[in-house]
């Protein structure tokens, strides 16, 4: 492809300006968000920030090459050092579109979002390879119309509006000049009104957005993440959105790839002998010639997710510092979904039940999204489902893997079932005694704070001491625990 053949065609009509991206019909579409150049396993560290952007368009130039890349936002705590990492791509002649996420827009606190907007609109309108979306701009590529935009939040969740004056304690209110919850409300709207005239207009829509256009949310803070938005209910597109760290999420037709803070130092690749981008650190979307969805394989079903692990002899000194050492990490990890599961099963079941259904359907306008789940964490999570409606919590073991399998789910990470480490008795135990202290103090998703060990109390279960959960700074006595263990398959291995 020659300098100028990437962009062929440009025109004015009633949904904005359009332009036409010449590329190969069977083009494959890549996406990834949040890549956060500047910062290293979470901390912010922008001395190894230009290797790493290196290392980036090495790796899609010898990937990638034929595809069209799509990257969602936040690339730098700085404006500057994003629209220098565009005009890269740019130059190596990739392919693709961008929009810009909210750490994109950061400042000296001089610049507003809109000056922003229009500095990266002026600074790109001559690219060739590499293009802005915003609202009022589209592309085509072949029959697909390409849009997005920053896209922002509504501040709503459950279709009710939550106080915006929580959200001037961002960092954003220093670093983007009149930061205002209102404004992003109204720059929202307008770009849901451009992309719903688009999805009744055409037959086959990407859209792009950094903020999720789905809500999922669980408190009213997190519509800074994402919130309820009002794209027409249609068929006839894919959405692609980041900003909330979660490695992947799939709601339906909108997915996510995201990278998150978590990338590695030179020193670590070096030291390890591994590369800081693999195929699995990218979503991709197929066009699929026969337009049938992707065979998914048979695998087994829920209790691969569990082993029977109990330690039969307290001189297995290595195993029983391991287990004594996770303490209720991974309860803590899984307090608010057990919160929801303790105090409102149904709510919890129907929200398991909403996601789940959300990530089957795995193709739309002919493209099919590769990271599906498989087959046997599907059986799983619906056998899971299954037991938590029986609702025969004294059958502890299975009662435990089955909220711990569709607590992925319930957290919108169901594709990280399958990489899970599998639930063993110690985590029964632990997540059992969490889930009656719960129960009995009515510890619900709104007061839910914190889990961890009881200063004192402890019981002896398959020669390791199991401290009792304190949540909320509230416990079980140990009368009241072997109360509950007398109903359960667990109490043979509890020593007095």
């Amino acid at each position: 492809m020659t300098k100028n053949e990437s962009l062929t065609s440009v025109n004015l009509g009633d949904e904005g300006i359009s332009y036409t991206v010449n590329h190969p019909p069977e083009t494959t579409i890549v996406f990834i968000s949040d890549l956060h150049f500047d910062f290293t396993t979470r901390k912010y560290n922008l001395s190894d920030a230009d290797k790493r952007q290196e290392e980036f368009i090495d790796y899609i130039k010898e990937h990638f090459t034929h595809c069209i890349l799509c990257l969602v936002g936040d690339f730098f705590n700085s404006y500057e050092k994003t629209l220098s990492f565009i005009n890269k791509l740019e130059e190596n002649r990739i392919v693709g579109f961008f929009v810009l996420g909210n750490h994109d827009y950061w400042n000296d606190g001089t610049k507003s979002h809109d000056d922003i907007i229009r500095l990266f609109d002026n600074e790109t309108q001559n690219n060739n390879y590499f293009h802005l979306l915003i609202t009022g701009k589209k592309y085509y590529v072949n029959d697909i119309c390409v849009i997005g935009d920053t896209g922002w939040t509504s501040f709503r969740r459950k279709n009710l509006e939550v106080s915006l004056e929580q959200f001037m304690d961002l960092p954003d209110v220093k670093f983007v000049r009149d930061f205002d919850p209102q404004q992003i409300r109204k720059i929202h709207e307008d770009w849901v009104v451009y992309a719903n005239k688009i999805l009744l207009f055409e037959k086959k829509v990407l859209i792009i957005t950094h903020f999720p256009m789905r809500d999922f949310t669980k408190k009213a803070q997190d519509c800074w993440s994402s919130s309820t938005t009002k794209l027409v209910k249609q068929d006839n597109y894919w959405c692609i959105f980041g900003h909330t760290h979660k490695s992947s999420q799939k709601e339906n037709n909108h997915i996510s790839s995201q990278r998150g803070y978590n990338n590695y130092s030179s020193k670590h690749l070096e030291r390890h002998g591994i590369k800081q981008y693999t195929s699995q650190s990218f979503g991709v979307l197929k066009k699929l010639n026969d337009n049938r969805e992707l065979i998914i394989s048979n695998q087994e079903a829920l209790f691969s997710f569990y082993s029977p692990l109990v330690i039969s002899s307290a001189t297995d000194v290595s195993l029983i510092t391991d287990i004594k050492e996770r303490g209720f990490k991974r309860c803590a990890a899984n307090k608010v979904n057990f919160s929801v599961l303790a105090t409102s099963p149904k709510e919890y079941i129907e929200r398991v039940k909403h996601i789940i259904a959300g990530y089957l359907r795995n193709t739309y306008i002919n493209y099919a999204y590769l990271r599906h789940i498989n087959k046997r964490t599907i059986d799983a999570v619906f056998s899971a489902i299954s037991i938590l409606e029986k609702g025969d919590i004294n059958n502890a073991r299975e009662f435990i893997t089955a909220a711990v399998v569709t607590g992925y789910v319930y957290n919108h990470m169901p594709l990280d079932i399958e990489h899970m480490r599998p639930v063993d008795d110690y985590d029964v135990m632990r997540f059992y005694l969490m889930l009656m202290t719960m129960k009995k103090y009515n510890i619900g998703i709104d007061s839910i704070n914190s889990v961890q060990k009881h200063s004192k109390n402890y019981i002896n279960f398959g020669n390791v001491d199991i401290y009792l959960p304190s949540v909320n700074g509230y416990s079980l006595s140990i009368e009241e625990a072997m109360i509950q263990f007398k109903q359960t398959h667990l109490l043979s291995w509890v020593s007095d």
